[in-house]
């Protein structure tokens, strides 16, 4: 019998501390400029940069390590920018506070793919992977990267190097067997992050004043499109108390009141005007099938929260809203919770990043079958127990420092052609994260397929 217990019986008669972090919108590239206007937001709030536990970047990060990373760009040849990241994967500069980053629609693909189930993308600097859940302290924390396309959302992660020009767009697309782990889980998470926002989620702020500053995103509203349905699932099963975005390049807030049963009419209890839902197409008033199976699921009983506070923001720029900082709880109180390895402070008084044990469960549940969705009770536990026994009980939690440099940094004495690609590198970080979990690494690099210094070009 395992004895990992994530209920809430036995509560701790401790308060769980708030929370000092940091929120940013789209990075582009600009590390310097957000750390920059980082320090001066704490300054202005009385705050210091080294009281934060922790900066959330909602996508287009741009890990770009070199010329040939930035033409694993999908963005048009003019706008493209090596940006300042190489200096830190380089080591000239350190990321002054611990910085979680998710992945967007601009992106060095090649450099994140390397990261499947997340990594340390330079010191200090946290990839979350393509979905992956951890835990910070009393935080619990939940990260989907990309952006949704419907054409490529039921297609596996198929693209390698060299990306042809379908490829360099199709790669950070969501895709359903990801979406699929995070919908397994049974037991709360305080913090959602995506690139693009929750479908629907506009309308649960003020619209109005969104839709007269940005008129195309009414007709996006209208079609049912402005945001990510894979992303709206996720929010309405797991139910976290903030989630929070980039991607449009505007700040926004909202608040979704969640039922306890999910309802088809989502706009029941919604002030919409009569002229405004004259423009809505009647699919948004009822659910499709493929909508009410998914809906069909119960929310886990462990899942109490009701209540989700969203939160978008801008890329860097000259009297953009791009940062906010926000104290944080825990939605949640698990039993026991002191004597957790994630709740034991480091000699800086700080929590250090840990593996999710449910979420590390689910990933060797999902190994050899991609969309298992209702493992038995039985499944589940044992899971659970394997966990416990191999990683838990021997202390290997903790997410390991084991950032390695291991592709060549910026030169701009170095000629590279518009088209080159790099080759594929192997990276340490997801050969010991797979080893560790004993699963297959699907994205290791193929026999042969890496030599010397030669790259790839393509047309």
């Amino acid at each position: 019998m395992s004895n990992l217990d994530f209920s809430e019986t036995g509560r701790s008669e401790l308060p769980i501390p708030s929370l000092k972090i940091a929120v940013e919108g789209c990075c582009h590239g600009s590390l310097e400029v957000i750390y920059n206007t980082l320090e001066k937001t704490c300054e202005s709030r009385g705050w210091t940069v080294a009281s934060l536990d922790f900066l959330i970047i909602c996508g287009d990060f741009q890990a770009i390590r070199n010329e040939r990373d930035l033409n694993c760009m999908s963005v048009p040849r003019r706008y493209r920018n090596i940006g300042d990241f190489h200096r830190y994967y380089s080591g000239e500069r350190k990321a002054p506070v611990l910085t979680l980053v998710i992945g967007g629609n601009h992106e060095a693909s090649n450099y994140l793919s390397e990261l499947y189930y997340g990594g340390w993308l330079a010191p200090n600097i946290y990839y979350m992977g393509a979905v992956n859940v951890l835990r910070y302290g009393p935080l619990r924390i939940a990260g989907l990267s990309g952006i949704f396309n419907n054409a490529d959302y039921r297609k596996p992660h198929h693209e390698r190097l060299p990306y042809d020009r379908n490829e360099i767009r199709s790669v950070f697309h969501v895709r359903e067997c990801d979406i699929s782990k995070l919908l397994q889980l049974h037991f709360p998470v305080d913090i959602g992050i995506s690139h693009d926002w929750p479908r629907r989620v506009e309308w649960f702020g003020d619209y109005q004043k969104l839709f007269t500053d940005r008129p195309s995103f009414l007709e996006s509203a209208k079609m049912d499109h402005l945001g990510s349905a894979p992303a709206e699932q996720v929010m309405n099963l797991l139910r976290p108390k903030y989630w929070f975005s980039g991607h449009m390049h505007v700040k926004y807030s909202a608040v979704v009141q969640h039922k306890r049963h999910v309802v088809e009419d989502i706009f029941k209890d919604l002030a919409l005007s009569d002229e405004l839902l004259a423009q809505l197409p009647k699919s948004m008033f009822r659910a499709s099938p493929k909508e009410k199976k998914s809906a069909s699921k119960s929310i886990p009983p462990n899942i109490k929260n009701t209540v989700t506070h969203f939160l978008a923001l801008d890329k860097p720029g000259l009297n953009r809203e791009f940062l906010e900082l926000l104290e944080v709880d825990s939605c949640s109180n698990d039993g026991n919770i002191s004597t957790k390895p994630y709740m034991q402070r480091t000699p800086e008084g700080k929590f250090a990043l840990h593996y999710d044990e449910e979420w590390l469960s689910i990933l060797r549940s999902c190994d050899k079958a991609p969309f298992i969705e209702n493992a038995s009770a039985d499944e589940e536990l044992e899971n659970l127990h394997w966990i416990e026994t191999n990683i838990s009980a021997k202390g290997l939690l903790k997410v390991p420092e084991n950032f390695e440099k291991h592709a060549p940094i910026y030169d701009p004495e170095d000629k590279v052609d518009a088209n080159e690609q790099p080759c594929e590198f192997p990276n340490v970080q997801t050969e010991e994260f797979c080893r560790m979990l004993q699963i297959q690494n699907e994205f290791s690099v193929v026999e042969n397929g890496m030599e010397g210094d030669d790259y790839i070009v393509f047309e």
